[in-house]
């Protein structure tokens, strides 16, 4: 696969050149990708971005290069790209904990070996490395509870309060339950592709959190309507919540679209599925920090995850 190839010669041409500024514009031309679409894939399939990598190289190469070395810590923050001692000290300290002459004199640091892109395919899952970037759910015989809300300017802001009270009066393990959200005839039913900054439509939107078996026996379950929950296969992807608005706020529409992009590939290196979402609504898997529940966390930072339900089929060889 040559985009494969090309994401690995990127990491080469970093590695060969980890001493020098490195200028992410020719890391991404190597790659073969636009700068956006190289940052987005790497960040995707690493979850870290490429300065980050690149600055996390850089401190476990010259912790290293400490232990093996008599060099200065002087000539060690001038050779990977840093103004002053001081300036090196405080990046230092922040990524191992200690201080470089702590760390020659212990022989202990944070080691942080090279990144090698790898795809493995084993039954339903794909992975990159030993990440595992998308794999396919099977679902059937599963219930919901289920909370929509029809009015206001955010139908989706007002489904997950509604079911957020509900979880917080009625259940203990709110922060471990599974849920999903969907609308049903999607965020832009003329079509249009979602833009970034552009104001909030308000749409129908159903938010369900999953039941366990012995909690389903009725049409409600603790006051909530109890419904079918999605069936069929699909294929389930994180969503790195990397895309900003020019606000500084986050951008799940863009986040969404990038991480799409990105299944659509993987969905094609298996081979033998396609997708339906001419058929099927796609789901969005909401993994909420417990403090937010509790009200210790704004809506802004409520996500310690993000995932994206697609709905496929298996393709039928004649």
């Amino acid at each position: 696969m040559e985009w494969l190839d090309k994401m690995n010669e990127a990491i080469d041409y970093i590695e060969t050149h980890i001493e020098e500024k490195i200028i992410i514009n020719d890391v991404a031309r190597i790659a073969c990708c636009s700068l956006s679409r190289f940052q987005r894939m790497f960040t995707f399939t690493t979850d870290i971005s490429i300065t980050e990598y690149i600055r996390c190289r850089r401190m476990a190469l010259a912790a290293n290069e400490l232990l093996r070395s008599d060099i200065k810590v002087i000539d060690l923050s001038l050779k990977y790209g840093y103004e002053s001692p001081e300036a090196f000290a405080r990046a230092f300290r922040s990524f191992h904990g200690i201080s470089p002459k702590s760390v020659r004199k212990l022989g202990i640091f944070t080691n942080y070996p090279r990144i090698s892109f790898q795809i493995n395919i084993n039954g339903g899952n794909f992975g990159m490395g030993t990440k595992p970037l998308v794999r396919i759910e099977e679902h059937d015989k599963e219930w919901v509870v289920s909370f929509k809300h029809e009015s206001g300017a955010s139908k989706e802001e007002s489904a997950i309060s509604l079911l957020k009270d509900w979880a917080l009066k009625n259940i203990n393990d709110y922060a471990a339950r599974r849920y999903i959200g969907c609308a049903p005839k999607g965020h832009h039913p003329e079509g249009e592709e979602h833009q970034k900054n552009e104001d909030v439509v308000s749409v129908e939107y159903m938010m369900q959190m999953f039941l366990f078996d012995h909690e389903v026996g009725s049409r409600t379950f603790l006051g909530a309507e109890v419904c079918e929950a999605p069936k069929g296969l699909f294929l389930v992807g994180d969503v790195a919540l990397n895309e900003l608005n020019d606000d500084g706020s986050l951008d799940i529409g863009s986040s969404m679209q990038s991480a799409y992009g990105i299944m659509a590939e993987c969905l094609k290196e298996m081979g033998g599925y396609a997708f339906e979402l001419e058929e099927r609504p796609f789901y969005e898997e909401h993994i909420w920090h417990k403090e937010w529940f509790e009200g210790k966390l704004t809506d802004e930072k409520s996500l310690a995850g993000f995932k994206l339900w697609l709905p496929i089929k298996k393709i039928h060889f004649s």
